[in-house]
C-alpha cells in the first residue's frame, strides 16, 4: 500500500523531478508475452518522456504489438540505519528517496523536425557544456542520423510521485534521525537533511 503521507499532490513537483534526472526504466509487455524492463536515458520535453534506441530489437518489437507502457524514476538519497532512532531493533532502518511513476502510451516520432527537438533536449541533458553542431533537422549533415536512429515518445495517461523524507516520523523522531545524518556527513547527507526539514514544513505529523 502506498503511504499517503508520501505521495506528492503537486505535479509541478514530479516534473521538476523528471527534468532533473536522466535516467529511468521502462516496463512494458515483450513481443514473447514476458514482462520487460529497460533501463533508459530519457528526457522529458514538452510534457511528455522522449527516448532514442535502434529501430530493431525487443524494445520495439514489445511496443509495436502494444504500446502500453509504465516508466518510473527514482533516487535513492539516504540510507537510514535503524540506530539512528533504536538502539536495539533493526526495523526503522530505511531509504529517504524519491521516484515518479507514468503511465502512457508510446508512439514512435516521425516527423523529422520533432524528432530533432527531442534528440537535441536529450543532449543539452548530457552534454550541457555543447561542443557540436546544433540539432537540426534542416542540416544535411544529420540527415543519416536522423532517418537511421528511433526516437520514441511516452505520452503520460498518468502521473504519481512518492517523496520520503520521514513525514511518518514524529518531530523527536526525525531530530533523531537529523542528528545521525549530521554525525554521518556523508557527501549527500546535508541535502538529505534540507529535504527533512522542507517535507516537515509541508506535511507535519504529530506522533506525540
Amino acid at each position: 500500500m502506498r503511504r499517503k503521507e508520501f505521495q506528492v499532490s503537486e505535479p509541478e513537483l514530479c516534473e521538476s523531478f523528471l527534468e532533473e534526472r536522466h535516467d529511468g526504466v521502462l516496463t512494458f509487455n515483450g513481443a514473447d508475452g514476458w514482462p520487460k524492463a529497460v533501463p533508459l536515458n530519457y528526457v522529458y520535453h514538452g510534457d511528455a518522456v522522449y527516448f532514442h534506441g535502434s529501430k530493431h530489437g525487443e524494445k520495439m518489437a514489445g511496443l509495436a504489438a502494444d504500446p502500453r507502457a509504465e516508466f518510473v524514476v527514482y533516487q535513492a538519497h539516504a540510507f537510514i540505519p535503524s540506530y539512528f532512532s533504536d538502539p536495539y531493533l533493526a526495523c526503522p532502518a530505511t531509504v529517504f528517496f524519491r521516484s515518479v511513476r507514468i503511465r502512457g502510451t508510446v508512439e514512435q516520432v516521425e516527423d523529422p523536425a520533432e524528432k530533432s527537438s527531442a534528440l537535441a533536449a536529450l543532449l543539452k541533458r548530457m552534454q550541457p557544456e555543447g561542443g557540436h553542431a546544433p540539432i537540426d533537422a534542416e542540416d544535411k549533415r544529420y540527415a543519416g542520423s536522423l532517418r537511421g536512429v528511433a526516437v520514441l515518445r511516452l505520452d503520460p495517461e498518468e502521473m504519481s510521485g512518492k517523496f520520503k523524507f520521514g513525514q511518518n516520523l514524529s518531530e523527536k523522531s526525525r531530530e533523531k534521525v537529523v542528528t545521525g545524518l549530521c554525525e554521518r556527513n556523508l557527501p549527500d547527507d546535508a541535502d538529505a537533511i534540507k529535504r527533512i526539514r522542507d517535507s516537515a514544513l509541508k506535511c507535519p505529523v504529530d506522533h506525540s
